[in-house]
């Protein structure tokens, strides 16, 4: 509380913290509705709208008369239909934490093997940069830098490939219910993420590379 947080190069202050147990409702922030719009551009729109029932209002009878007036809207009317969606998004959430964290496993794996193939072709080259004087250090650097590069350059291609992939899926009609936001942050974290598999994936090849005899990559064929 206290903190500011900026969206749209606007900062806006954090007045409470709440709770609720809704995912929904929990994964975002309240603030007001003109300043919303205003901030998204969309004077006059909304995508939700919570609608209280009195005591005596049938609530079958209320949602097919919105339904009918309103054939492009989607209705939830009951408790177990808010908490079957709250699950479908949480379970998304879940499994794309798995699959990111698959996707680092195996892109770890993928650089690990391109790595060592790479060493395995130089074998002759890295015996000859050794026999002119090279250190194992110098040699090291040579191939984790080689493995942050290759890491790079998939890093850059996947956050084009992902921000094509929403751009797709936001077509296909998600747009209004979900607004991706591309913050520097993100791509930061992303970059972050795959300089650390380069440097990780990269270990083994380059200590394997720095400590090859020169004798005997200079014999390799």
């Amino acid at each position: 509380v206290g903190d500011t947080i900026k969206i749209k190069n606007r900062e806006y202050r954090v007045v409470g913290i709440f709770e609720s147990g809704d995912m929904q409702q929990d994964s975002g922030a309240f603030i007001s509705l003109k300043k919303l719009q205003r901030i998204e551009d969309k004077e006059g729109k909304v995508t939700m709208i919570y609608v209280k029932m009195t005591r005596n209002s049938a609530v079958e009878d209320v949602t097919d008369r919105i339904e009918k007036r309103y054939s492009d809207l989607t209705t939830i009317a009951s408790l177990e239909d808010l908490q079957s969606v709250d699950q479908g998004l949480q379970t998304i959430d879940t499994a794309t934490w798995a699959i990111s964290l698959l996707a680092i496993i195996i892109g770890g794996i993928g650089v690990i093997n391109t790595m060592i193939m790479s060493v395995f072709e130089r074998t002759r080259e890295i015996g000859v940069l050794k026999a002119v004087g090279w250190r194992e250090r110098r040699i090291l650097a040579m191939i984790l830098g080689e493995s942050v590069v290759l890491t790079a350059i998939a890093g850059a291609a996947g956050s084009v490939l992902g921000v094509a992939a929403i751009q797709i899926l936001l077509a296909l009609g998600m747009k209004g219910f979900i607004e991706p936001v591309y913050s520097p942050e993100i791509f930061m974290r992303a970059f972050a993420v795959a300089f650390t598999v380069g440097i990780l994936g990269g270990l083994y090849p380059a200590y394997r590379a720095s400590r090859l005899a020169p004798t005997e990559a200079l014999r390799y064929e």
